[in-house]
């Protein structure tokens, strides 16, 4: 099992203000903080996900170069903890950048002082440090050990751009490759090793989904994980990237998992494939051990598990799709339209955009949706709702590939994060920004991790 840490835009600013403020005043004073934390357990990843910091009150903590905690400090701390059935955390600051290492210092308040207490929660004590620069490292201290495990990595999802602090000495940076020359020309070298050491899932391998494979395995990601439970058939091959006759039958993870490892540019690239659908226990797990997923599905049932991903585990998903009108009355082409759209806390959510509904969802657990006399019965618009075409799809698929990047290469000034929309017939692009409904349930998920979960999931 590996070890990491995200933090929601407000905990991570909350914290980073507190901990960072006397460095940014040019004094050389570290401090000090709490936060509560809840698990998110995937299926060979533990992230403990922070989106509530306690700040110290007045007398609660002493500033000496070093700083340190009164025990009523942390004593209401845990207190907070236990109550909200989460696991404690603790911050503190150091006066370098970068992933920062303990002192004997630090591991002696982290492990003597706090460990056992904060078991109290039943969750074992998370410690953080905050590098001069923000820059976070994390670590988990787990009982009967006389040392921490430490975090792969430590997440933080913003509605500007998504930040990854990784420890090189768990998750080490590739050496520069010639065959990424343009990549790393492109947007520079510690972007590219952010990437490339992500793991990338991907939902749905047809038209649009394998076109996004490929664009991974091409700018030199590492991981990939790959789900989708359908078969090739002959009616996929007009737009399946890599669909030929003598792959009709064939798994469609199969079939793109032995094409990326041909075009992969990383060292080492490691292809995963899971033939189930993402509504299945395993599945689910196996998604929650993503840093991102790609949503290239049109079914309400997997658009609402990755939706749920999304909010109550701060794992950003990328949706996208392909929409083609009914032929008109002459039997000639009437429109199209392509969208890609960001799901995190800050973004609306995929069944507030009209992605799906809550009836869909029961529709389709209830296997309608699989039924010929049913769909028969559907107007004709959304009959034709799974019509596409490969150019179509280039479009889809590029403007998801181009949101990623956007979220994870954009600066502080750069705006936020919109979704958008290209209508094919009046070649207009659009860009749309909107939050949830009042009433929409996803919200209040948010960093929730393992306390809450579809209630349909199958091979429970």
């Amino acid at each position: 099992m590996t070890y990491e840490a995200a933090l929601t835009a407000e905990a991570n600013e909350t914290a980073a203000n507190h901990l960072l403020q006397h460095y940014r005043e040019g004094v050389r004073q570290e401090d000090l903080c709490f936060a509560l934390w809840r698990p998110s357990t995937g299926a060979s990843r533990i992230t403990a996900l922070i989106d509530r910091v306690i700040l110290p009150r007045e007398g609660e903590r002493a500033l000496h170069g070093n700083a340190s905690f009164m025990p009523q400090y942390s004593a209401r701390a845990i207190a907070q903890a236990y109550q909200s059935g989460s696991g404690l955390a603790f911050m503190h600051s150091h006066p370098y950048p970068g992933w920062q290492s303990m002192s004997a210092t630090d591991a002696n308040a982290e492990q003597r002082a706090l460990a056992d207490p904060a078991r109290a929660t039943g969750q074992p004590l998370l410690g953080l440090t905050a590098g001069s620069d923000g820059y976070w490292s994390a670590r988990f201290w787990h009982k009967g050990k006389s040392s921490a495990d430490w975090c792969q990595k430590v997440r933080i999802v913003t509605p500007k751009s998504y930040r990854l602090h990784y420890n090189d000495r768990l998750a080490e940076p590739s050496l520069r490759r010639e065959i990424l020359n343009r990549t790393y020309d492109s947007w520079g070298k510690q972007a590219q090793d952010d990437i490339a050491r992500m793991r990338i899932g991907i939902v749905g391998l047809g038209s649009v989904g394998c076109i996004v494979a490929e664009a991974m395995a091409r700018i030199g990601v590492k991981r990939l994980r790959l789900f989708d439970p359908d078969r090739v058939e002959l009616h996929n091959l007009d737009r399946l990237l890599y669909g030929t006759v003598a792959s009709v039958g064939e798994l469609k993870v199969n079939l793109a998992k032995s094409q990326l490892k041909q075009h992969a540019t990383a060292d080492c690239p490691r292809i995963e494939t899971l033939p189930v659908s993402i509504h299945g226990r395993d599945a689910y797990l196996a998604a929650l051990d993503c840093d991102l997923i790609f949503s290239c599905v049109d079914r309400p049932v997997a658009r609402d598990v990755l939706n749920h991903i999304a909010n109550a585990h701060l794992i950003p998903v990328i949706d996208c799709g392909v929409a083609v009108g009914p032929l008109n009355r002459h039997q000639q082409f009437s429109h199209a339209h392509w969208r890609a759209h960001i799901v995190t806390p800050y973004h609306e959510c995929l069944r507030c955009n009209g992605q799906y509904s809550t009836g869909e969802v029961s529709t389709e657990l209830d296997g309608s949706l699989d039924d010929p006399s049913y769909i028969k019965a559907l107007p004709v618009a959304s009959q034709n709702a799974g019509q596409n075409v490969f150019p179509f799809s280039l479009g889809a698929a590029g403007m998801a590939v181009n949101l990623m990047l956007r979220y994870l290469l954009s600066p502080d000034w750069w705006p936020e994060v919109k979704q958008q929309e290209y209508q094919f017939h009046i070649g207009q692009n659009r860009t749309i920004n909107r939050q949830c409904h009042n009433y929409c349930p996803f919200p209040a998920r948010r960093a929730l991790g393992d306390q809450v979960r579809p209630s349909y999931l199958t091979g429970e």
